[in-house]
């Protein structure tokens, strides 16, 4: 296999608006071929900066895609028209930031508000129409801009609305645009999938990013995950796109609460060795 190996900025930073321009070398010097970094941050980047990121990218021979998880008061599900078109206004500024920093894909809960919730399951199918429509809107903005977006399956505690791949093959089919991608990650696949191997399978070509964490989201190689299995399908299924690690184990700050964690899970002294282990775990199974 030679798609890109990649790693979430979440792993590198305590609070969601750090710069990022340094975290590119460190990036390089563990192992990776992309870095996945942060949507909000580089919408308030000046175009100098993000011209800067760029260069900082290239220098080092690192592919660039973005991560976003859509805020509460920026959900493009809501029933409130004013809170979707902050969303849409959201997707529209990234959309054309995108291309400056020459970055073709941004990933994640983009269909909704990470962490967003419903009082009753009746409301799922009014919050999934209003997203559909608006979707159907903002994908015009991608397909001028030559972007793509890619909805991620999450778990449902993180949001309601996609959570497992059938519903992700749903949303697409809906909004009918070519400028939006499923993106799989297999701590939420280990969650909520039937089977994690199917849900690949069936996401077929229309899977454009898939992100690798353990059970406990602790690095591939620490946990209990089929790595071989999902491999070997990966393969199976042609995968072509990026294979981005997303380990949250660093507790503390806005991440660490974003991502409830509120324990140490495991010894953080050998935190850069760890990563380095893991990646030449990594890059054993896609030989």
């Amino acid at each position: 296999m030679t798609n890109p190996l990649g790693i979430h900025y979440g792993s590198f930073v305590t609070n969601w608006d750090e710069d990022q321009h340094q975290i590119i070398p460190k990036v390089k010097n563990l192992g990776f071929d992309l870095f996945e970094f942060g949507a909000p941050w580089l919408v308030e980047q000046s175009d100098s900066s993000i011209a800067e990121f760029r260069r900082i990218a290239a220098d080092n021979e690192i592919q660039l895609a973005l991560s976003l998880g859509l805020s509460t008061a920026q959900d493009i599900s809501s029933p409130d028209a004013t809170i979707r078109k902050v969303g849409i206004d959201v997707l529209t500024r990234l959309a054309r930031a995108m291309s400056k920093a020459g970055a073709e894909m941004c990933s994640g809960i983009v269909h909704g508000a990470w962490n967003g919730k419903i009082d009753s399951y009746e409301e799922k199918a009014v919050c999934w129409d209003y997203s559909v429509q608006s979707m159907k809107e903002v994908t015009k903005v991608f397909a001028n801009e030559g972007v793509i977006f890619n909805v991620e399956v999450v778990n449902r505690f993180e949001n309601f609305l996609i959570n497992d791949c059938a519903e992700a093959i749903k949303y697409l089919d809906e909004v009918d645009s070519p400028q939006l991608g499923i993106h799989l990650d297999t701590f939420h696949m280990n969650i909520e999938e039937d089977s994690m191997t199917g849900a690949i399978l069936a996401a077929g070509k229309r899977m454009k990013h898939f992100h690798i964490g353990e059970n406990n989201r602790k690095f591939p190689g620490l946990g209990n995950m089929p790595w071989k299995e999902i491999f070997s399908t990966l393969e199976a299924a042609d995968y072509q796109g990026p294979i981005a690690m997303e380990p949250f184990v660093r507790p503390g700050g806005e991440v660490g609460a974003a991502v409830s964690l509120y324990r140490e899970i495991m010894d953080l002294s050998d935190y850069e060795d760890d990563i380095r282990r893991s990646v030449a775990f990594v890059r054993g199974l896609m030989t």
